[in-house]
């Protein structure tokens, strides 16, 4: 009970945040605050722009669409538990091609109406409908495999508050970071971690992973993202995806998992993402318990490998004893970054790299 009154607490002080940081519309910008303009990569296209003192350098512009290259779907792949059956790129991209064709049709039904022909939809919740934009996480039902997939245009990527809570929160923290920006760092963190935990003989032999790769539509669309008057940049621009996915092994829920008092795993996963510089979200549903059929011992599968620094905005090493500090913290960094910020911290803040940044 005291977690979930834990819990609500954070909510509630979250949510009164969210409503007090409304701005007074005739309030006239500061001309010297950074303007961040998006746009298709085409001539003659609409522009889409925010003066704002919040953003930072980083991560708006250190991720762009040529970081794929070294992490695309290859031309065929495998279901871990069947080496011998060989999936080609091409049936997966088309059953994603008509996943996206579904979706901008969606906004025309009612929600319990919501599905799609050949995926599964598992979670939705930073995910607009009505505009098409945001995250949304799918399952192949056909295959093993897990698709996340990001959606975003010019008319909707800067609009933060369009596709729930969370994301407000994440742009103020975060100096202007996002799902579709965040999604960038999933499989380059993977690496970062994964080199981590070699060099600590406590988890090496316990930790695993998903495999991930991105994919991208056949005819993909980009969009060019600009600032001015930014970091001491009169100009910066950086091209990134319209649309895009990673792909990841699905993760049997109900196979060999390890029951243990909760008390017991919040503390392993705590300490797990300590030992690894808060590069993950210690919530709990990203961490699966499970036993090694080979060895008998225990293993801890980390499914989300979201770069949580880049999120939250975390510039240097942290650790905390338990979720509840975390959570406290995150609560007061929030209500800190949003309201307590003079002019000069907000300067100063716009071309600082995070001592954890995936560069």
């Amino acid at each position: 009970m005291k977690r979930y009154t834990t819990l609500l607490f954070i909510f509630t002080l979250f949510f009164s945040a969210f409503l007090l940081h409304a701005r007074h519309p005739f309030r006239i910008p500061n001309p010297d605050n950074p303007i961040v303009s998006i746009q298709w990569d085409k001539k003659n296209t609409d522009i889409y722009s925010v003066q704002t003192p919040y953003v930072r350098l980083h991560p708006l512009f250190t991720f762009k669409t040529d970081d794929f290259k070294e992490y695309e779907l290859p031309k065929t792949i495998s279901p871990l538990d069947n080496t011998r059956v060989k999936i080609h790129h091409d049936t997966l991209s088309a059953l994603i091609e008509h996943a996206l064709y579904e979706l901008r049709l969606l906004k025309k039904k009612a929600r319990r109406k919501k599905e799609l022909t050949h995926f599964k939809i598992i979670q939705h919740k930073n995910f607009n409908y009505r505009k098409s934009c945001g995250l949304i996480v799918l399952k192949f039902k056909k295959y093993p495999f897990i698709l996340k997939l990001f959606m975003e245009r010019p008319s909707t990527f800067l609009s933060f508050r369009s596709t729930g809570l969370e994301p407000t929160f994440f742009f103020y923290m975060g100096g202007g970071a996002n799902r579709h920006l965040s999604g960038f760092t999933r499989i380059k963190n993977r690496s970062a971690i994964k080199k981590k935990i070699k060099q600590q003989r406590h988890w090496r032999d316990s930790i695993t992973f998903p495999r991930k790769w991105f994919w991208m539509p056949r005819k993909q669309k980009n969009m060019i993202l600009e600032a001015q008057n930014l970091a001491g940049h009169d100009s910066i621009k950086t091209v990134i995806p319209g649309v895009y996915a990673v792909i990841a092994d699905e993760i049997d829920l109900e196979k060999d998992i390890v029951e243990m008092p909760h008390k017991k795993k919040s503390g392993m996963i705590m300490q797990l993402c300590n030992d690894l510089d808060m590069f993950i979200d210690p919530h709990e549903k990203n961490y699966v318990f499970t036993t090694d059929p080979e060895t008998g011992k225990m293993k801890i599968i980390i499914v989300d490998t979201e770069h949580f620094p880049t999120m939250v905005g975390i510039l240097k090493e942290k650790s905390f004893k338990n979720h509840s500090r975390w959570y406290a913290y995150l609560a007061g960094k929030c209500l800190h970054d949003m309201f307590f910020q003079t002019k000069r911290d907000l300067f100063n803040a716009q071309g600082k790299i995070s001592a954890l940044a995936l560069m």
